[in-house]
């Protein structure tokens, strides 16, 4: 089978999303012809992750396009030395900030549409010489879909699964978009859904609000999880302790963003701090890691202040992986007035650590998958439960009493279902 895959995130860069095109990639090269229409993110940007790429099946044809002068402009460039005059910091956060709100002014629906223009020609012109049995689009973000709209557009005999890891309109940190973005989004959205022919979602709550909403026909929609590969797990372990692990305290590692529209960290914060106050050796035992961005600098500042918590920027995925492979718990933080769940709760499923769950809200969809689950201590997101959950947690790691990774999960499970959706 011949399956042009769509996705602006992709083993160019490290996130949660490129770690699932990756997988899905990697899996699907095995029975069929892939070929990948992706973003170019150049080596110097800070996403870009030459580990993640090298995972990547030769297999697997890469057709990589810009995202043009203005997106390439923007685009964060690692640091060529540490920047150590406080002025110089100032001005380049300044600009980063003007960056981010010029974004959420003017990309829309994100910064890749203009991508997804060239791309879509690109792929048009791949189509006529290929003959593809499948196109297969990935959101987040929204302009892979837009791009494979244009394509299917021209061709709508070819059949197109589109995959939709969030809500696109409905996304929770879309909520001050105004009316007119809303019309033009909208209006996207439901040209997306109308000439899809299969939808694939990872909750059950986005899937019921899309049929709800288009009227999609239920038998066209699947419910598909994401996973962990245990291959490379086993690699990364062997490679040995990273350096802030404490072997003598119990760890906690939390690797990922946090963006505060989704997930409020403040109760963490005020409960490790009262744990302080009422219980010194307890607060001696534990030492907590955050590796990733913080989109807001107050929460960051008071994150830092904690004692015992050592607070990192975002680190290459192998690095990540090492920490998680490497602690006794796993924090995770779920999302608040969303349909969407944290990428990285499949990536802990692989691990051997306890996973420690604080709930965004009490609609979290996280729940279904967390909650009766013997990995997980799952608590609402209040100084006191978590205060509990943490005199539990540690309870658990001192009796020894670890976890098994959940093969359920695997990514060789996952994407053979894909590759049965793929196949109609």
């Amino acid at each position: 089978m011949k399956i042009l895959f769509i996705a602006c995130y992709s083993p160019l860069i490290n996130n949660s999303a490129s770690i699932e095109t990756l997988q899905y990639l990697n899996n699907l090269a095995k029975d069929n012809e892939v070929d990948l229409l992706t973003v170019n993110f150049p080596e110097n940007s800070i996403y870009y992750d030459e580990y993640i790429l090298k995972m990547l099946d030769e297999k697997v044809k890469l057709h990589i396009i810009s995202g043009g002068k203005i997106f390439e402009k923007i685009m964060p460039k690692k640091s060529l030395k540490k920047i150590e005059d406080e002025n110089a910091k100032k001005d380049s956060n300044f600009i980063k900030n003007t960056i981010k709100r010029a974004k959420n002014i003017v990309a829309i629906p994100d910064m890749y549409l203009n991508w997804a223009r060239k791309a879509s020609k690109y792929g048009i012109e791949l189509v006529k010489k290929n003959n593809y049995d499948a196109i297969f689009s990935m959101h987040e973000p929204p302009s892979s879909h837009i791009c494979a709209l244009k394509i299917k557009e021209k061709f709508k005999d070819i059949q197109w699964v589109t995959y939709w890891s969030d809500p696109w309109l409905k996304d929770s940190t879309r909520e001050g978009i105004g009316s007119i973005r809303k019309s033009i989004e909208g209006s996207w959205e439901k040209k997306v859904v109308e000439l899809s022919d299969r939808f694939i979602f990872v909750t059950k709550a986005n899937r019921d609000d899309y049929v709800k909403t288009y009227n999609i026909p239920i038998e066209k929609t699947y419910i598909l999880t994401r996973g962990y590969d245990s291959n490379s797990y086993r690699d990364i372990k062997a490679l040995g302790i990273p350096e802030k692990i404490d072997n003598f305290k119990v760890n906690f590692v939390y690797a990922g963003e946090i963006f505060s529209k989704l997930r409020d960290v403040n109760p963490f914060i005020e409960a490790v701090n009262e744990i302080k106050e009422k219980d010194m050796e307890l607060f001696n035992s534990i030492n907590i890691l955050f590796f990733g961005n913080i989109d807001n600098k107050s929460v960051e500042s008071k994150l830092k202040s904690v004692e015992n918590v050592n607070v990192s920027p975002r680190i290459p995925y192998k690095e990540a992986l090492s920490y998680m492979l490497n602690s006794e718990v796993l924090l995770l933080f779920g999302n608040k007035n969303s349909k969407q769940i944290p990428a990285k709760i499949y990536d802990y499923f692989g691990a051997e650590g306890r996973i420690f769950v604080i709930l965004g809200d009490e609609n979290d969809p996280i729940k279904d998958v967390v909650l009766n689950n013997d990995k997980c201590i799952v608590v609402n997101n209040n100084k006191d439960e978590i205060i509990e959950g943490i005199n539990k947690i540690i309870g658990l790691v001192k009796e020894n009493k670890l976890t098994k990774p959940l093969k359920e999960y695997e990514w060789a499970n996952i994407s053979e279902r894909l590759n049965k959706i793929l196949r109609g």
